[in-house]
């Protein structure tokens, strides 16, 4: 929920039961702060086990370890690397693999990779710059459409296009404008709907728009997605960007008197569901086959 859906349900609800997660990042521009900062702590109840997967799991075991006061990031890396020589969930790589980039994103903390990585999966597949290439993922950034195209917008949401949905491009559509997608995780994963595409090049250039209808479905580019974007979605296989948390370490950073660092760790290894890449490298491994959407199901 954001502010305006939770203020929008105040005026609906006499009573709201909110569940939050306060190792999770605040919305960016809101000075670190959570909505729960506020509530008093009578009203809190707070779980100290995330009990939605086994015991086991050596990924929420590195989530919990981020709760040790004293834990630095060097500890937390190595901690990465004992885990990897124990369990095959927990990978250690020097390079970003290019081919999982193509069905869950790279996490990373700062815009600036993220373009970075975004430009360097394009070329590796030698994809032009003014087309996609089919096969190419996409994240979802909304639904622009005025406020009289209610039914349009709450059509594209039930076909799974809501904030933060994964998508791969299909080809184009019948109509100018229009994109072929399957979206991943939708009951129908077969869409054809007005894009808003938008591919940054860099901080400065204008981003590539290679679908631009005046309204419909927004879409970025899937290949890197910022950690902060990330919440609320996860993807059987993470690949996180370390090098770019080793930076928010550097900083010092505190947010909601945790360290900046621990929460973007925590946040970016809990969206991985079943097994974690920890990338310690600025490098990018070479695809070992062509994008392709043979592997989609219909």
């Amino acid at each position: 929920l954001d502010e305006k859906q939770l203020s929008d349900l105040r005026d609906i609800f006499s009573t709201l039961i909110l569940f939050g997660d306060p190792a999770q990042l605040a919305p960016v521009g809101n000075s670190g702060k959570m909505v729960f900062d506020d509530i008093d702590d009578s009203r809190k109840i707070e779980l100290h086990r995330i009990h939605r997967q086994e015991f086991d799991n050596p990924i929420l075991d590195l989530a919990h370890s981020l709760a040790d006061p004293d834990i630095t990031f060097n500890d937390f890396e190595n901690e990465i690397v004992q885990a990897s020589s124990r369990d095959e969930r927990v990978i250690v790589s020097e390079r970003v693999i290019s081919d999982m980039m193509a069905r869950s994103p790279v996490l990373v903390w700062r815009n600036s990779t993220r373009i970075r990585l975004i430009q360097a999966f394009r070329n590796s597949y030698n994809a032009p710059d003014d087309e996609l290439l089919i096969g190419e993922p996409l994240i979802c950034d909304g639904i622009e459409l005025p406020l009289k195209h209610r039914k349009k917008r709450l059509d594209l949401e039930a076909r799974g296009l809501i904030k933060g949905a994964h998508a791969i491009f299909l080809g184009n559509g019948r109509k100018p404008g229009f994109s072929r997608l399957h979206v991943v995780g939708a009951e129908d994963p077969y869409v054809s709907a007005a894009s808003i595409i938008k591919i940054e090049k860099n901080d400065k250039d204008e981003p590539f728009i290679p679908f631009a209808a005046r309204m419909g479905a927004a879409f970025l580019h899937g290949s890197a997605v910022t950690i902060h974007k990330s919440q609320g979605s996860q993807w059987p296989q993470v690949q996180v960007f370390g090098p770019d948390i080793f930076v928010a370490a550097k900083t010092e950073r505190i947010e909601s008197d945790l360290p900046l660092w621990k929460r973007l760790a925590y946040v970016s290894i809990t969206r991985a569901q079943e097994k974690l890449i920890w990338v310690t490298q600025y490098r990018l491994s070479k695809p070992t086959s062509p994008l392709s959407t043979s592997d989609l199901k219909p």
